[in-house]
């Protein structure tokens, strides 16, 4: 294909990527915006990327955008070939998608390589994943952050999310922070400062101020 050939289909997928988002009225307009870069980094057209609407923007940690792609040229002896990207946070355009694949270890789908370009991703589909150590150590540089404690792995596997990243996640957010979830903690309480010791050169009634406590 000639570079002028190359040129008019990324202004052509460009174009259609600025009228999906200006036709999607029932999508968040972020989430419509994420669509289109994604289909813009896969040379694909946006109405093929499918978001998932069930995302919280509420959850906390932040729960990631997935989107799935299937890839209508690609078979395979089990059926149609379909990818799975995460983006952590729709709100921002300059992150990165995260192709989801089986973990080595416990076959959960988790964010095995950081993808920023077509080759990116190609790349990772002709070399696959790095060993990963059994008992849990270290990941090979290859494996982006987002592969380590991912909520996603299965409880035996030794790159599951931590117990209190668990905690949170679940709404147990005092017991995450190591707080008894049956204190009552004091918001406010009043203190008497002296006039003296706050302002030195002043004399007469002590002053009345809000302190925070707890």
């Amino acid at each position: 294909m000639s570079i002028a050939a190359r040129a008019a289909a990324a202004h052509q997928l460009a174009q259609q990527q600025r009228e999906y988002q200006s036709s999607r009225k029932d999508m968040d307009a972020d989430i419509a915006r994420v669509a289109g870069q994604l289909a813009t980094l896969l040379g694909i057209g946006p109405h093929r990327v499918r978001a998932d609407r069930s995302r919280s923007r509420l959850s906390l940690p932040l729960q990631p955008l997935t989107l799935r792609v299937p890839d209508l040229d690609a078979r395979t002896p089990s059926g149609g070939v379909e990818y799975a990207f995460t983006y952590l946070d729709p709100s921002y355009d300059d992150e990165s998608f995260f192709l989801l694949d089986p973990c080595p270890l416990c076959s959960a789908l988790v964010p095995m390589a950081e993808i920023r370009t077509l080759a990116d991703l190609g790349a990772f589909l002709s070399t696959g994943p790095e060993p990963l150590p059994d008992n849990g150590g270290t990941p090979p540089d290859s494996y982006p952050d987002a592969f380590d404690e991912h909520p996603a792995h299965t409880r035996s596997c030794p790159y599951r999310e931590s117990q209190q990243v668990e905690l949170m996640r679940s709404g147990r957010t005092s017991e995450a922070l190591g707080l008894d979830p049956g204190r009552r903690t004091t918001v406010a309480e009043r203190v008497e400062i002296p006039l003296e010791q706050r302002f030195p050169w002043l004399t007469g009634p002590s002053l009345t101020l809000l302190s925070r406590s707890g």
